[in-house]
């Protein structure tokens, strides 16, 4: 009887140390999610990736003053660069698109379909046009106050539609991660006392984000600082917000000169933000929203990093 008790302790002892030695190994081992880019590669025998962004202006690159394809060709050679794999990038943005336009292109483009199907990762800009169309449209509102009211009542509206967009790309994907931009306030170096504007956008990123949240595969990536652009400390935005009261206060047409601004025909000092149009991102801002893109990758890279 004693002899068949040591045998079993015996036997629970080795299966005891053997569970804590696999865990051990397990724990010790790298993993894709944890090992460094280039590591997390080989790890997940990847040499190669499909990379789709689609969207807006921001997607296809407007303002990019080196011809990079804005974040799009930038977060490519990226992803090239630091995890040493080759990257097929289709890039399917369209200036101006707002985010049912963007759908209503992925559903009548076989092309852009066949795209979606063979990527590893997906990448998407939206609602900055089907907020600057609520803006324009209100833009004689009489108080920021009554502004406002109008773009939340625009709220629940682009919620629908970018839910649709989101069903629409995992008709043809449902494996790859989506990650989705938030947007900017480019009007802030005009009307830097307007913090309502600021407000406003944030109101359709937390549509982004919270649509990005509801996906399970899908993940918010932050651009608002392209709004204050190289107004980086509180000093610098209060007197900048000081000179816009001055200015307001001697100008009697504020509605044209948002008109103006909103339609990009107004000289801009942020240097992030391109003086072709003074609303889009140059090569700087760009490189910031590649940057922005980048670190969130980096942390799911176990999502992405997977052979079709």
């Amino acid at each position: 009887m004693r002899k068949n008790l040591k045998i079993l302790i015996t036997f629970a002892i080795v299966i005891l140390l053997g569970m804590i030695a696999f865990i051990w190994l397990k724990q010790t081992q790298p993993s894709v999610k944890n090992a460094s880019p280039q590591k997390a590669a080989k790890l997940a025998k990847v040499k190669h990736i499909n990379l789709v962004t689609l969207g807006d202006s921001l997607t296809e690159g407007i303002g990019d003053d080196k011809g990079e394809q804005g974040y799009s060709g930038c977060i490519a050679k990226r992803i090239e660069t630091q995890y040493n794999i080759a990257v097929n990038m289709s890039n399917f943005g369209k200036s101006g698109d707002r985010s049912d336009q963007i759908q209503e292109r992925l559903t009548a483009q076989p092309k852009f379909q066949h795209a979606v199907k063979q990527a590893n990762v997906i990448v998407l800009t939206s609602g900055g046009n089907d907020l600057q169309q609520s803006l324009l449209k209100n833009v004689f509102a009489k108080t920021p106050t009554d502004l406002t009211t109008a773009v939340v009542s625009e709220q629940a509206t682009y919620q629908t539609k970018l839910t649709r967009l989101f069903h629409e790309i995992r008709t043809y994907n449902r494996q790859a991660p989506i990650f989705i931009f938030g947007n900017y306030n480019p009007l802030f170096v005009h009307f830097p006392q307007r913090e309502d504007l600021n407000q406003d956008v944030q109101r359709f990123n937390t549509i982004n984000s919270h649509t990005a949240k509801q996906d399970k595969n899908s993940y918010y990536v932050d651009s608002f600082d392209l709004t204050f652009g190289q107004y980086r400390s509180k000093k610098m935005r209060q007197s900048l917000g000081q000179q816009a009261v001055k200015k307001a206060t001697e100008d009697q047409n504020s509605n044209q000169d948002m008109t103006a601004t909103l339609m990009g025909a107004t000289h801009v000092n942020n240097t992030w933000i391109s003086q072709t149009d003074n609303y889009h991102p140059n090569n700087i801002g760009y490189n910031y929203m590649t940057t922005q893109l980048y670190h969130v990758m980096r942390k799911e890279q176990e999502k992405w990093l997977i052979k079709h």
